[in-house]
């Protein structure tokens, strides 16, 4: 009879063992050092993400000079649903600023039983099926914070300390409207700021910073460089083009 008393401990500590949302990576951290510091140099490019569930993840174009913050959570983990609203509410109050949050289901979970959690948190940040990259991790909540230039810079928990911080610290280097601060260009762009239209007679209005035999790289108003096929400019301004950008005699 003694033993039966210690039988619900035992079931309780083996799913601590197995559970992915309770399993500890104590030694990871510990290698780790500084919590949330990562132990290798990693880029944003290598994790690739699952199809998108609700919200939409921005293009690779979009992200850059972001700070991103992926979270890989779960439905049947307490602690993930917990994290949702703070993230939330870091979503809604550093957006503008340059942060781009996404939500990685990492339990193969149906859309119909995550949306009432995202609804219940409020959560407008992009949520998608997963996503893989080069850290093995068995806990979650697991959070990769990467900085305007796409480096790691935060591999932990949305609770830990350093977490906030480090995504303030981020967004510091990222000049207002969500652009990375870019080094100056001593000789400025090809062709300076001007309207362009296209073959719909729409105008661009941006500088140029490439042309080759088929696109045109244009300098936006918001400092991101957008590759620009030459047969969608108007006729017109494929020939000012040409004319900005012929070699000097």
């Amino acid at each position: 009879m003694k033993q039966l008393r210690y039988l619900p401990l035992v079931a309780f500590a083996a799913q601590m063992l197995v559970s992915p949302t309770f399993a500890a990576d104590g030694k990871a951290a510990k290698a780790k050092g500084k919590e949330g510091a990562p132990a290798e140099a990693h880029n944003l490019s290598e994790w690739h993400f699952g199809e998108v569930l609700f919200g939409s993840k921005p293009s690779d174009a979009e992200l850059k000079g972001k700070v991103v913050v992926l979270e890989c959570w779960g439905v049947h983990c307490p602690p993930c649903i917990a994290s949702l609203p703070h993230l939330a509410e870091l979503d809604k109050k550093f957006r503008d600023k340059g942060l781009c949050i996404i939500g990685a289901e990492s339990q193969n979970s149906s859309k119909e039983a995550i949306k009432p959690l995202l609804d219940n948190a409020k959560v407008q940040y992009a949520i998608t099926a997963g996503a893989n990259g080069p850290i093995a991790f068995n806990a979650i909540p697991r959070c990769f914070i990467f900085d305007a230039q796409g480096a790691l810079v935060y591999d932990g928990y949305p609770a830990g300390a350093g977490f906030e911080k480090t995504i303030k610290d981020s967004l510091s280097k990222v000049k207002a409207g969500g652009s990375a601060e870019a080094p100056a260009v001593a000789s400025g762009p090809l062709v300076p700021t001007r309207a362009w239209t296209n073959s719909d007679g729409r105008e661009i209005r941006a500088a140029v910073t490439k042309v080759d035999a088929t696109s045109v790289t244009f300098l936006m108003p918001n400092s991101k460089e957008v590759v620009y096929p030459l047969d969608k400019l108007s006729e017109d301004s494929r020939t000012a083009l040409a004319l900005a950008t012929q070699p000097k005699k």
